[in-house]
């Protein structure tokens, strides 16, 4: 594999800035600030703020946490006038019109981190090189820092080799990818409208280094929803009858959500992860919020149980007297990868780690929204694709998780710039 060392140093500098300052969903404010200035320095056109995030379809944006980001961009020397152009939302996109007929070819980074503490093994790499995250609690756990650098990388080479390139290119710099809230809205902004060819990638899960997976059909529609029930309080002796439990109508709904039929079509599921309720021990439960999730093989059968549980929630509100409220907090669609563009991954992925080392994989367990990026595309007339580029990590969302940028990173960035030369490159 023939890759720049100036883009590799790059690229492991990038990402391990980005890691000692994770920031989760809608909070990038720092990691756009990056984005931005390293785009405008190579000559790209950038697009931020509401002309890139339909304001109507964001999800499980909280503004104390957004607050809370703005302020730690703030302390780690991101300007103010930074911020302001954002319009209070993460994200941008590199715009690159070599001025030569071509397609529009479109690569999706994601950017978020987790709330997840990162670990202090002294032999987990960030610990022993000096770059784990500065920010309790907070990790990047998924290698979003990654995707982040190498999309600056792959954005320095396309500078570095306009000449040979013809058409367009769009590098989209998602935020909030965890908890699958963040690419709806990039979706309905429009942006990918006009896109003949989307790429998308993620680090590490099932390969291991130097592997590279070819997404098949997969991966699970899925909508992530909070439940508000609110009721009336009253005395839990002296007076119950005036009272309207929240916490009743809650357990009722779980009880009931959990009990519902499941689809002979196929896979279903019904999750409530987390309930907070009531005030104190001899009132009446006046607030009830649950945090949910459903999944499903396909969109109709996501629909479907998503439906059953909205119904449960109405039952059980009326049946307690109670009022209640369904916020979607974050979705995805099934994702269905176009087989032509497939076999292109495949034969630039082949070039780079050995045609032995490419196979290719049907995710049925998790979800991305990249699929809204990927389904609009395809609904416009374009194509669009997905793979996975190994490492030796310990798996994603765990405390020591680290996927040796040195080595992985360089990987997933040949593949990207080789299909990049394949669909945009003046042969």
């Amino acid at each position: 594999m023939n890759i720049n060392s100036s883009y590799t140093q790059e690229m492991v500098s990038m990402r391990r800035s980005i890691h000692q300052k994770p920031e989760t969903g809608w909070t990038e404010f720092r990691t756009t600030a990056l984005v931005v200035r390293r785009l405008k320095e190579l000559g790209f056109e950038v697009k931020m703020g509401k002309a890139i995030v339909n304001t109507d379809f964001v999800m499980g944006r909280y503004d104390s946490e957004v607050k809370l980001g703005m302020q730690r961009a703030l302390q780690a020397g991101i300007t103010q006038e930074e911020i302001d152009a954002t319009e209070g939302y993460t994200g941008a996109v590199g715009i690159w019109k070599t001025g030569k007929p071509g397609p529009v070819t479109a690569i999706r980074y994601d950017m978020d981190a987790l709330y997840v503490p990162e670990t202090t093994n002294p032999e987990h790499i960030p610990n022993k090189k000096g770059f784990a995250s500065q920010y309790p609690g907070v990790m990047h756990a998924c290698g979003h820092d990654c995707h982040t650098a190498i999309g600056l990388s792959v954005a320095h080479w396309i500078a570095d080799h306009k000449d040979e390139l013809c058409g367009t290119i769009k590098l989209i710099f998602q935020p909030a990818e965890e908890g699958t809230r963040g690419a709806c809205s990039i979706a309905e902004s429009g942006i990918v409208d006009d896109v003949n060819f989307l790429f998308a990638s993620h680090i590490g899960n099932k390969p291991r280094l130097g592997e590279v997976t070819v997404t098949e059909p997969g991966y699970n529609a899925t909508v992530k929803f909070d439940v508000h029930f609110e009721g009336k309080p009253a005395h839990s002796v002296a007076n119950p009858q005036d009272g309207r439990n929240a916490l009743m109508a809650a357990c009722h709904t779980v009880v009931m959500a959990g009990s519902l039929p499941r689809h002979g079509s196929g896979l279903t599921t019904v999750s409530c992860g987390k309930i907070n309720a009531g005030e104190m021990r001899n009132v009446v439960p006046t607030h009830a919020t649950l945090q949910m999730e459903v999944r499903g093989s396909t969109n109709e059968l996501c629909d479907y149980i998503y439906s059953q549980v909205c119904r449960a929630v109405k039952a059980n509100a009326e049946a307690f007297d109670v009022k209640y409220d369904i916020v979607k907090v974050g979705q995805a669609l099934t994702m269905n990868p176009d087989k032509e563009l497939a076999e292109v991954i495949k034969e630039c992925a082949s070039e780079v780690v050995g045609p032995e080392n490419v196979s290719y994989f049907k995710e049925t367990g998790g979800s991305e929204d990249v699929t809204f990026l990927m389904t609009r595309v395809q609904n416009h007339g374009g194509q669009a694709a997905h793979f996975y580029y190994g490492s030796d990590d310990t798996g994603p969302h765990r405390s020591d998780f680290d996927p040796d940028d040195e080595k992985s990173m360089p990987v997933g960035f040949t593949i990207q710039t080789k299909l990049l030369l394949k669909k945009n490159g003046i042969h």
